[in-house]
């Protein structure tokens, strides 16, 4: 994901920042889903959307990061 990320860094991170934004928004529906409906189904959406949070941050982060580069002769 990272090497295809590379080469369309734009794209990639618009996708990712979607997904950052999908993952938030699901996460206060289910928070919401915890409190007021069935908790099970809350929680196990709050999981999902916080590793969904999780990789969407790693993949802006390996993107956009400086890269240590490898020392040349």
């Amino acid at each position: 994901m990272v090497a295809f990320g590379r080469r369309h860094v734009w794209p990639v991170s618009a996708a990712a920042t979607a997904l950052i934004v999908s993952a938030t928004c699901g996460i206060v529906v289910s928070v919401d889903a915890m409190i007021r409906g069935p908790f099970l189904a809350g929680y196990f959406g709050a999981a999902a959307c916080g590793d969904l949070l999780i990789w969407g941050g790693l993949i802006i982060a390996a993107l956009w990061l400086p890269r240590r580069r490898a020392p040349t002769a």
